[in-house]
């Protein structure tokens, strides 16, 4: 029994690390010894990628947005690359052509990751700048994401995605993860590097860019090609994107799914190729950040049926076991009295967290049964 409850303490160690402990640390590193990043006026020549899949509701405002960006016209190139669109995406971004709009049609339907790969080949500018097609960005964006790359060790530069959240539980949920992950991405960047660069809104130098595993995600994927170079992905606050949450369940749980099975695609893309040497401190902030957090859904079935079995051997673990079943039956209060109309804010945060734990469990199913997800579909 001795290594079972080895085993157990290991287990419970590793979501209070990645959760509470590494968060904490980040945030007293970010303070004590902030990173020092040059920055300048610089203007280089940028390529805006646009990733477009049957968008014909939001791509015309999403191009207004684009031609109103705070950057000089001359080097600023927008590339719309269309996933096969089948609806009216082409003609409305040909309609945009006479103001110096490019469309990239991709046959094929083959993925984001893929045609993204496509669009950054075809991309004329010495930067990179990635987004949907369904955020607006801040004016100033790409200006502000320029001015990092006067500094040669910066390698990607991510922004932020601002969401507008309504009053339903997955909103409000999504709503507390989002200013938790916000907060510790801008202390990771601060104190280190960034590990992760939004899919919506991130820059990478184009001689960086490596070509991205398509059934994995740019968001990852970038900042650790970057960190292979031995180069720092940094972050800028005032790169904005404003996006819709996700209110309805149904459309959120299968985000999360298709979330959680290209994270695990990219961690077993990312463990081969560990940049261990170059980039030390990024090896070690993404196995706390990311590794382990992705874990911890799938850690919660051990860890449950180990306790079950240790209950005899010492009254703790009786008490260990009540606990949890208390922590779960608190997640289930809290979905079902939403379900009921009864709203209890205090418990958005929670059933959202254990929602995307449950989302890891599936996905990891789903990706031991050889699923891969390579295509996406719109679902804002």
């Amino acid at each position: 029994m001795r290594i079972l409850e080895v085993i157990l303490w290991v287990l419970i160690l590793c979501p209070i690390y990645t959760m509470v402990v590494y968060p904490l640390l980040m945030y007293v590193l970010s303070k004590v010894f902030p990173g020092r990043f040059v920055r300048g006026p610089v203007t280089p020549t940028v390529t805006q990628i646009i990733a477009a899949f049957n968008e014909e509701k939001s791509i015309a405002s999403k191009l207004e947005n684009s031609l109103t960006l705070d950057y000089p016209r001359d080097k600023l190139e927008i590339l719309v690359v269309s996933d096969a669109s089948t609806d009216r995406t082409d003609d409305i971004v040909r309609g945009f052509a006479e103001r110096g709009v490019k469309l990239l049609r991709v046959e094929g339907n083959l993925g984001k990751s893929a045609v993204l790969n496509v669009a950054a080949e075809r991309a004329g500018g010495d930067i990179l700048a990635f987004s949907d097609a369904t955020g607006h960005w801040n004016v100033k964006s790409i200006r502000k994401m320029a001015e990092h790359y006067a500094d040669p060790r910066v390698g990607c530069v991510a922004g932020w995605v601002a969401y507008r959240y309504d009053q339903s539980l997955t909103a409000q949920g999504f709503s507390v993860y989002q200013r938790f992950v916000t907060s510790l991405r801008r202390a990771e960047a601060s104190f280190g590097c960034g590990i992760v660069a939004p899919g919506s809104i991130h820059s990478i130098r184009k001689a960086v860019f490596r070509p991205l595993p398509t059934t994995t995600s740019g968001d990852m994927s970038d900042p650790f090609h970057t960190a292979q170079q031995g180069l720092r992905t940094t972050f800028e606050p005032e790169a904005v994107t404003w996006e819709e949450s996700r209110t309805q369940v149904k459309d959120e749980w299968e985000a999360r799914v298709r979330i959680c099975m290209r994270a695990l695609d990219f961690m077993v893309y990312a463990l081969r190729r560990f940049p261990v040497l170059r980039s030390p401190l990024y090896c070690f902030q993404v196995m706390s950040h990311k590794f382990l957090r992705w874990l911890t859904g799938p850690l919660m079935i051990p860890i449950l049926i180990i306790n079950a079995i240790l209950i005899p051997y010492h009254w703790v673990y009786a008490v260990l076991f009540c606990l949890q079943l208390a922590y779960y039956g608190l997640t289930l209060f809290g979905y079902v009295s939403s379900n009921l109309g009864i709203r209890v804010p205090s418990l958005a945060g929670l059933v959202f967290y254990n929602s995307v734990n449950l989302a890891y469990i599936v996905a990891m199913a789903k990706y031991l049964r050889g699923e891969r997800v390579a295509r996406w579909k719109p679902s804002r």
